[in-house]
């Protein structure tokens, strides 16, 4: 019985939609980065690294002349390296909050029928008490395989559940009063698919996709999923390189199109 993690990659056509995303993303990355890079600074630094490589061309055979060379491209690349940073860094933090959400969508498939995962429950505040006891209820479709496996040391409870047909149900742990649940897929591939629920809101923007997990000492829920590759023209990637790539050949030709200077 093989685990979802342990299943070669589900592997697909890859969608027109993450196609358009990726084409979206690298427009509004170059847009985002004119707007807040000063190009005339970065020009000014591209001007000084040629005219400094071309010292070193030109008086080879003058080390003090080499030496100074030297010493004007590292000056010009550090200017270089001052005037873009603040412009990529602004232009990363639209993306890091946004490739949660797309590794979501495209990262992972559900879980085929017959495979197994496990699902872990992180308790907070279990320093030196005893694990409270736990129940676990699924829907139709998963069958649990095993009983609580508890870890005191690490504040974790899991259980190994199997995928008996399709399913998009949550999966509900109780202890006593207080109870938490968690989305479970399986079955038919597409959707939006979070391995994790959470009780924090900081953790919440790394893993969204379900409501934060209140009132009980769950801290987080866990399920893991297999991975997704796509394919095209012969090629199979993971839906990062894809993206990487088709934004990076639409940025590209936005910077032709917008005279765009980096």
């Amino acid at each position: 019985m093989p685990y979802a993690d342990q299943i070669s990659p589900a592997v697909e056509r890859i969608p027109v939609s993450l196609i358009l995303v990726s084409v979206i993303a690298g427009l509004a990355m170059l847009l985002l980065f004119r707007a807040v890079s000063r190009p005339q600074v970065i020009r000014a630094a591209r001007r000084r690294m040629q005219a400094r490589l071309l010292e070193l061309r030109l008086f080879g055979d003058e080390p003090a002349l080499v030496w100074r060379a030297q010493a004007g491209l590292l000056k010009a690349n550090l200017m270089y390296l001052r005037a873009m940073l603040v412009p990529i860094a602004i232009v990363a933090i639209p993306g890091v909050l946004v490739f949660p959400h797309l590794d979501a969508v495209y990262g992972r498939a559900p879980l085929p029928a017959g495979a197994a995962t496990m699902l872990t429950v992180h308790l907070r505040d279990t320093a030196g008490s005893e694990l409270p006891r736990a129940r676990i209820v699924v829907p139709a479709g998963i069958r649990v395989l095993t009983p609580a496996v508890r870890v005191p040391s690490a504040g974790e409870i899991s259980w190994e559940l199997q995928a008996e047909g399709s399913v998009s149900q949550p999966v509900r742990i109780e202890f006593g009063d207080a109870a938490a649940s968690k989305m479970v897929r399986a079955g038919a591939p597409g959707g939006y698919l979070a391995q994790t629920a959470t009780a924090s809101p900081l953790a919440w923007l790394m893993n969204p996709g379900e409501p934060l997990i209140g009132g009980s000492r769950v801290d987080s829920i866990h399920i893991e999923y297999r991975r997704t590759r796509f394919s095209l023209a012969g090629w199979v990637l993971p839906w990062e390189a894809w993206f990487v790539v088709i934004s990076m050949i639409a940025a590209v030709a936005g910077k032709v199109y917008w005279r765009v200077v980096f």
